[in-house]
């Protein structure tokens, strides 16, 4: 990595410090929205359906690894989303000052991944303060791999769209594919959501959760719609900042 982008990874550290109301929420909603949820549901067993199978789970366990992906791809999306919309200034004087349109995607991509690391570890804590996953590695790992996916769709997101548009999709988006169409309580989802954003992450996820067992295609799956993802997401990126 030469100087030029770490300098320019610096400088977006110092722009995110900032926005410390961005910097609460990052610390804040994890704590809130899982402990919420984990707090509020009756201490009772529910079915789920789990790799196929049928299973009971305690609802204070299921509250936590269910609102572990739906916080993290939120926030992902929305750190994606304020990286794009809070550097464009600071691309354009990057730009005259000799910085390739190469310089500003690897840095960029170098805070996003900054910025999901720290998301993880909130959000992991919180989960994992409430509930112990059956394999804490792969949880973490496909916990990792949800907010990817949803920060380069933040990335995207925030190139195409003004920063209210943009806030909007990336709080919705994440409840309607994770929430609604992802959740192991439901028998019968349509065969169209398996092209959703996070239907492979979240899979490998609760298999982590709830069984002893990892199912690779489920990881696969995953970690290829995040590649694609990030290879478009570098390309849109790329375009939009690439002057010559």
């Amino acid at each position: 990595m030469n100087r030029r982008v770490t300098t320019a990874m610096r400088m977006s550290v110092r722009e995110f410090r900032r926005t410390p109301v961005l910097l609460a929420q990052l610390v804040f909603l994890p704590a809130y929205i899982i402990g919420a949820f984990v707090l509020l549901v009756p201490d009772v067993d529910v079915p789920a359906t789990i790799d196929g199978t049928r299973i009971t789970v305690p609802m204070t366990d299921f509250a936590a690894a269910f609102m572990t992906p739906v916080t993290f791809a939120i926030l992902s999306g929305i750190v994606g989303l304020f990286l794009v919309q809070t550097s464009q200034a600071a691309d354009d004087r990057l730009r005259l000052a000799g910085y390739t349109a190469t310089d500003l995607v690897v840095s960029r991509v170098g805070t996003l991944g900054l910025g999901i690391v720290v998301v993880t570890m909130a959000s992991v804590l919180v989960a994992v303060f409430a509930f112990t996953p059956e394999s804490i590695v792969p949880f973490v790992a496909a916990t990792l791999v949800v907010g990817l996916t949803y920060g380069i769709l933040g990335v995207v997101v925030g190139i195409v769209l003004g920063r209210l548009g943009g806030v909007y999709v990336m709080l919705f988006s994440p409840m309607v594919d994770v929430l609604l169409f992802q959740t192991p309580l439901a028998t019968d989802a349509p065969e169209w959501t398996t092209l959703l954003p996070s239907h492979y992450a979240t899979n490998a996820l609760f298999d982590a959760a709830f069984t002893s067992s990892i199912d690779a295609w489920d990881f696969g799956g995953a970690v290829v719609y995040a590649v694609t993802l990030l290879v478009v997401g570098v390309l849109v990126f790329y375009q939009a900042t690439d002057v010559e």
